[in-house]
């Protein structure tokens, strides 16, 4: 019985694969104008930072396939060896760290499109060899995705302010900064990340005329030709209409609207044994 483990496919260890990058020879040319690129990117935030989703697919797939062979090969024979254990572990290692690295890549910030062109442009200024290795060719190797490490700030959604948004032309609802930096977006009229201080001061106006008026409509109601009945009705009728208006409209969480409604209704409660006591 031949107890030497066979292989199906020769399979090379991952540290060992050959450095076959392409038709480009980089010389020192590259390594000046790499120089050069990075001098000219000293002043901004921070350095290009492309997606390469395909080739982070073609990666996992061609780790995946190799772990598969592996598979195979141990499942056929009963059996493994040292050297494959050793490709078996090393394999792993790069399949895990290929899907960190892809969902690292992915969950990143996405950039203003402006932004994104700009880091495009500036590459292939800086590094024409790269930017067109197949003269003659459609292939545009910096035609990639590009992220950002830098937070993207968005502002909650509200009924209120959303509400605004859609019935108010888009110049009073978007900032001018954010105007300059997403021009489609904003021409798409889609909502922007933050609102314009005068959609925020309208939404607050409106927010606390309804908060004075939750309290002064229901008191004024209970106050002419008071009776018990009537009051109680009034009490439960506002403090259901304030509930529905903190879950759908201004969209609070669970806690937040239980915390409000029972304020709400104790103020109520209280006004209502006030005026009891004092008739």
């Amino acid at each position: 019985m031949n107890s030497k483990v066979q292989t199906p496919i020769s399979l090379v260890l991952p540290d060992d694969e050959p450095d076959d990058t392409g038709p480009v020879t980089l010389g020192e040319d590259y390594w000046r104008k790499l120089g050069e690129h990075t001098k000219l990117e000293q002043d901004e935030i921070e350095p290009a930072l492309g997606e390469f989703k395909k080739l982070h697919a073609m990666n996992l797939t061609h780790l995946l396939n190799q772990l598969v062979l592996i598979k195979a090969n141990i499942e056929k024979n009963g059996t493994t060896s040292k050297k494959q254990m050793t490709l078996l572990r090393k394999t792993l290692q790069h399949y895990a760290n290929a899907i960190r690295d892809f969902q690292y890549i992915t969950e990143l910030n996405t950039p203003p499109r402006i932004y994104r062109n700009q880091k495009r442009i500036a590459l292939e200024g800086s590094f024409p060899e790269l930017a067109n290795p197949f003269p003659g060719s459609r292939n545009i190797p910096y035609n990639t995705f590009y992220r950002t490490l830098q937070k993207r700030t968005v502002q909650n959604r509200d009924g209120i302010r959303e509400l605004l948004r859609k019935f108010l032309p888009n110049r009073l609802s978007w900032t001018e900064s954010e105007r300059r930096a997403r021009p489609d977006v904003y021409s798409s009229g889609r909502a922007p990340d933050i609102y314009s201080p005068f959609v925020d001061s309208t939404a607050r106006f409106i927010i606390g005329t309804f908060g004075g008026c939750a309290l002064v409509v229901p008191m004024m109601v209970m106050v002419f030709q008071p009776s018990l009945t009537k009051t109680l009705i009034t009490v439960c009728v506002a403090v259901v209409l304030f509930a529905l208006a903190l879950s759908l409209v201004f969209e609070t969480d669970n806690k937040d609207t239980i915390s409000a409604t029972a304020t709400y209704a104790a103020v109520l409660v209280v006004f209502v044994g006030t005026s009891t006591g004092q008739s």
